[in-house]
């Protein structure tokens, strides 16, 4: 869908009840459409609404009443699989930087033989990714900017 860049990008995270993401960064908080792509909210005030151990954010604009899950460096509480089958596997060949892996039919890219069904797709300082919880968005972000993808049926 996009690159989209974010100084100081703390965490991401996507809304459980709607179609957005949130962006937490050292600058405040952002709100995505995944619908669009647009940005459609924005609050300036930095770190408000995180939890002490940056897991959640309280979100803003269309997501204001939701405490938002988030992946981040520490960790965090996006789904690593979806119900299609395909999964997202972080490996480090070359390390300090990160590979980030789409995998297919429920196969993993560290198994012998099943590296034709995986991608990578970012290669980077990860600090955060994760699926959507409806499981159609991937999203993949370092510390200055972030990776939106969506899921295409295949016809």
């Amino acid at each position: 869908m996009g690159s989209y860049a974010v100084g100081g990008l703390l965490s991401v995270g996507f809304s459980k009840t709607d179609r957005y993401l949130l962006v937490v960064s050292s600058q405040g908080r952002g709100i995505v459409d995944l619908e669009s792509g647009k940005k459609v909210a924005r609050d300036e005030t930095a770190y408000e609404g995180l939890s002490d151990n940056s897991m959640y954010c309280q979100g803003i604009g269309p997501i204001g009443d939701e405490l938002v899950a988030l992946s981040t460096y520490s960790g965090g509480g996006l789904p690593q699989s979806n119900s299609a089958g395909e999964s997202l596997e972080l490996v480090a060949p070359e390390w300090p930087e990160y590979d980030l892996v789409l995998c297919q039919n429920y196969k993993s890219a560290l198994v012998p033989g099943n590296q034709t069904f995986c991608t990578k797709i970012y290669k980077e300082h990860v600090r955060a990714f994760g699926f959507s919880w409806c499981g159609n968005y991937i999203v993949s972000a370092c510390g200055s900017d972030f990776d939106l993808w969506q899921r295409v049926e295949k016809l």
